[in-house]
């Protein structure tokens, strides 16, 4: 295949993911209809089913893409906030968790969840964002050590389980459903402060 050819195939595929980004922002993932998904890329469904092989598996592109997007965003604004930090205190540490009340992590996290409820039944889907889950599960470890080497001495010895395994699971599910139940975000973060340091001081003894 030339080169010519390869860009063309890149530009169709990518032609394809945009009109089912347009459809499923507009009909949610439910409503993502093949027919309305080639109509948007003037295309054929069979020149999609070459591409992506059936509706599971362009879902399981333009979803993974999407949360490879949201996981690189968070990564992003992570990494420039801790190079650009010479020392932090807890409180600022745990500022940066996913918040109970924030507008923008509450309609990251209602999508989240439609997209692995998706993953459930389709197990391409569940691959890919499995894997880039477990970067992602990495990469918290990686910053937890970074970190902790610009917090207090004092403030250093907390159990890592708290990001890795709690912060790591924690999508505020049934806060969304209980509005009333939910703090203000400044509330949790000095409480999510209060737990680390509770732990900190824990491993010292």
């Amino acid at each position: 295949m030339n080169n010519l050819s390869v860009s063309q195939d890149l530009n169709t595929r990518q032609l394809i993911i945009d009109s089912a980004q347009r459809q499923i922002d507009a009909k949610g993932i439910l409503g993502l209809r093949l027919a309305e998904v080639a109509r948007g890329a003037n295309v054929s469904i069979p020149l999609i089913s070459r591409y992506f092989g059936s509706r599971d598996g362009l879902l399981a592109a333009v979803l993974s893409d999407w949360y490879d997007g949201f996981a690189l965003m968070y990564r992003s604004m992570v990494e420039s906030w801790l190079e650009s930090s010479e020392s932090l205190t807890l409180e600022e540490f745990a500022m940066l968790s996913p918040k109970p009340r924030s507008a923008d992590f509450k309609k990251a996290r209602e999508f989240r969840l439609q997209v692995l409820a998706t993953a459930i039944e389709n197990p391409e889907l569940r691959a890919r964002i499995s894997k880039t889950s477990t970067e992602s599960y990495h990469w918290i470890s990686d910053v937890i050590r970074r970190a902790k080497a610009k917090l207090p001495e004092a403030d250093r010895n907390f159990d890592n389980r708290i990001f890795t395994l709690l912060l790591f699971n924690t999508m505020f599910v049934f806060t969304d459903l209980v509005p009333d139940s939910a703090p203000d975000d400044a509330t949790y973060a000095d409480f999510l402060a209060r737990l680390i340091r509770a732990s900190s001081q824990h491993g010292q003894s």
